[in-house]
């Protein structure tokens, strides 16, 4: 039975939507595409996206807590309903409100599902670039709160490199709109992935690109993991950037070959499944280069040039996801990443990690966007194991540690959520989770927007960060001042090193555009963050002050920062050489053109490419 408060509000929030209490339609509401959630007191359904700006202003007023609901098809645990709790269904805002063929931007609510905006979008020749394995099923609003990816975000990047604004209700119920052009700190780079904690969104407005005139598809396949990883590094080296390159291991194959035909060689160590795409002059070059890399290096070569051979292809590899559903077998799909050139180190810790704990478990299979770094070892095991439990959580553990030790994070993809909550403390230092606390609180003082998700319980060995809480509150509001005197970079570390097998660079902030790139140069190697023609200003300068183009750049290629945190002054580290990070918030975006007010830079890391 629902408390009075609960009734109230539900009483109040009728005429925005339908109310639902039925213990079945919340019971199945209430779990996501893997059975894991609870049940809400209450099911909210808004009728139109203006209906929710004031249930949350009743939610406030009620102080109820509002967990949001769109496909439900996370992987982390990140719906969770519970009694006292308002689950508020947006997969009814389902509406393409305008497709603007012309200028490649389409407007739509937050519960239109990826395969049906692709479908609307084929006739105009054009597509969404993210493509999550479950686009039969996510939404574009789940895409944006887990900043969703998919097998060819190497070539087209991730769901931020594809929004230009969204409208969101804030916890309060006050409505703002974030913008991919607006100056100043970038409050939609902290959205996004914000894994529903921070605003609900209601109309978005995202990026499209002309779908490929032509996609060939590739695979090879590799006697050992490192042989694989360093073809496509090999690749990668040559200037082509593929539009995917997955991964699959030798107990992938085996394992999936038990629910079906793969089609893959049963005796390779790995195989690698390559997309080329373009037009037909680029594919042909594009291909050329490919196959002579595979063929000089793999065991065994396959080329499909035409759709049904390309569907054959890849049949074992985006089928996974539903075979592992029908299995029968218990499971659980991870997700970590680590920078490229790591990933054959990764690939030997998860299988020793299987070969530890193979009293409770039956294998791990690895699958994953080994272009991004981004894998997912698949633990399978008998439900009537008694060992099995344990054996799953160690296993687990085992495997984040690890990742943690190449230099990776403890999810490129799918979330923390519940399921990853007690890693946060692994993966960030107390200041780097104050700091992102400090963020939910500006957003959600009172904590009612999907409580329980990402952030761990405070810890005693946090430090004060209300400046820095007080620095987001001032710019959600447009009151950032621009003290000259706040200084933009510390130290004086002019540093710069680069990694050609995960291509990024690492660069002190004191660097100039001047050293940086001479070294670019040198190295036969790019970066879009970096001005060919900038002088003696440092690139901590050109970070912490940009504006329109050059803030636009270093957008879509910043994957780290070390900074300090305003107030304390505390060195902490944002993001990092890892290709895909989605562990809780991406305050990194904070430092863009907020000229020092979250603290100074530090060092900066960038997505570099190959020189043509």
């Amino acid at each position: 039975m629902a408390s009075p408060t609960i009734e109230r509000f539900a009483a109040a929030a009728a005429s925005h939507g339908d109310v639902t209490t039925d213990a079945g339609v919340l019971a199945e509401r209430g779990r996501d595409y893997w059975g894991v959630g609870g049940v809400a007191s209450v099911l909210l359904r808004p009728r139109g996206r203006d209906d929710v700006a004031p249930i949350m202003r009743l939610a406030a007023q009620h102080n109820v807590p509002i967990v949001p609901r769109g496909g439900a098809s996370n992987c982390s645990g990140g719906m969770m309903p519970a009694a006292g709790r308002v689950l508020l269904d947006l997969s009814g805002l389902d509406q393409i409100l305008d497709i603007d063929a012309g200028n490649r931007r389409a407007r739509v609510e937050p519960g239109v599902v990826n395969s049906d905006l692709q479908a609307a979008l084929a006739p105009h020749g054009l597509c969404f670039s993210p493509d999550p394995v479950s686009a039969h099923l996510a939404t574009v609003g789940g895409n944006i709160i887990e900043n969703a990816g998919g097998p060819h975000a190497l070539k087209y990047g991730v769901t931020y490199n594809h929004i230009l604004s969204v409208d969101v209700v804030l916890p309060d119920g006050s409505t703002a709109t974030f913008s991919a052009d607006d100056e100043g700190p970038d409050l939609l780079g902290v959205l996004i992935g914000s894994e529903g904690t921070l605003g609900i969104v209601t109309e978005v407005t995202v990026a499209l690109r002309p779908i490929a005139e032509v996609t060939h598809s590739l695979m090879g396949a590799f006697a050992s993991a490192r042989d694989a990883a360093d073809t496509i590094a090999a690749i990668i080296a040559t200037g082509v950037v593929p539009a995917a390159v997955e991964w699959l291991d030798r107990a992938g194959i085996a394992g999936l070959q038990q629910f079906y035909d793969t089609g893959y060689p049963l005796d390779a160590d790995s195989i690698v499944l390559i997309d080329v795409d373009g037009t037909a002059a680029e594919v042909a070059h594009d291909q050329a280069v490919v196959e002579r890399v595979l063929r000089d290096r793999a065991t065994e070569v396959r080329v499909a040039e035409n759709e049904k051979e390309r569907t054959a292809l890849w049949y074992g590899r985006l089928n996974a996801p539903n075979s592992v559903v029908q299995s029968g077998k218990g499971f659980f799909i991870g997700d970590v990443t680590v920078p490229r050139d790591r990933i054959p180190e990764m690939q030997e810790a998860i299988q020793a990690t299987a070969a530890r704990h193979s009293d409770g478990l039956l294998f791990i299979a690895v699958c994953g966007h080994a272009g991004d770094g981004d894998l997912h070892p698949t633990t399978f095991y008998d439900k009537d194991n008694p060992l099995a439990a344990s054996a799953l959580e160690a296993a687990n553990n085992e495997i984040i540690e690890a990742a943690l030790e190449l230099g990776g994070t403890i999810t490129g993809e799918h979330g923390v959520g519940t399921e990853k909550i007690q890693f946060m403390t692994k993966r960030f230092t107390p200041v780097e989770i104050a700091a992102q606390r400090s963020i939910k609180k500006a957003f959600d003082p009172a904590g009612l927007l999907n409580p329980g998700i990402m952030l761990p319980a405070p810890s005693p060995e946090e430090p004060d960060t209300s400046a820095f809480g007080a620095a987001v509150r001032d710019a959600l509001i447009g009151g950032l001042t621009d003290d000259p005197d706040i200084p933009l970079t510390a130290g004086n570390n002019t540093d710069i090193a680069s990694n050609l097998g995960n291509l990024s660079l690492v660069v002190g902030a004191a660097a100039t555009l001047e050293s940086i790139n001479r070294y670019l140069d040198e190295q036969g190697v790019t970066c879009a963050a970096i001005p060919t023609a900038g002088g003696t200003r440092t690139i901590g300068e050109l970070v912490a002050t940009a504006t329109g183009a050059e803030r636009d750049h270093v957008r879509h290629a910043l994957l780290g920062a070390d900074v300090t945190v305003v107030g304390s002054q505390s060195p902490a580290r944002f993001g990092a050489e890892t290709m895909k990070d989605v562990a809780g918030y991406d305050t990194k975006r904070l430092y863009i053109g907020a000229r020092g007010a979250f603290g100074a830079l530090t060092t900066l890391i960038f997505k570099i490419g190959v020189s043509h």
